[in-house]
């Protein structure tokens, strides 16, 4: 019985094939920095309507403080939208490990 000619030594993976997943550092510290950017955003909002509201109850104040209420609610959404998006990067990066096992690390 002879060896079959045909049969081939498997091939060592390239450095592609080794790398499953794209390398997106900079993508994610641009959602960092987008993140930063809308709780500021946020933030700023609130404490304006908390003093517009405190000094006057004027037609005008109630119409800027709906104005920055919608702009807390614009940056709430985006922030969650950019959330998922960094957390999808961070997965295809194999950086964000599944919950159960951060926490048995921390326990």
């Amino acid at each position: 019985m002879s060896k079959s000619k045909s049969r081939r030594k498997p091939t060592q993976p390239t450095v592609e094939e080794s790398q499953p997943c794209a390398d997106h550092t900079r993508d994610i510290a641009i959602c960092q920095q987008i993140l930063r950017s809308l709780t500021a955003a946020m933030i700023g909002a609130f404490v304006l309507i908390v003093i517009l509201t405190t000094i006057s109850v004027n037609e005008v104040i109630q119409i800027v403080g709906q104005g920055l209420y919608f702009v807390i609610l614009a940056s709430v959404v985006i922030s969650l939208f950019v959330w998922l998006v960094r957390i999808r990067f961070e997965r295809q990066m194999g950086k964000n490990p599944p919950i159960a096992a951060e926490i048995l690390k921390r326990v």
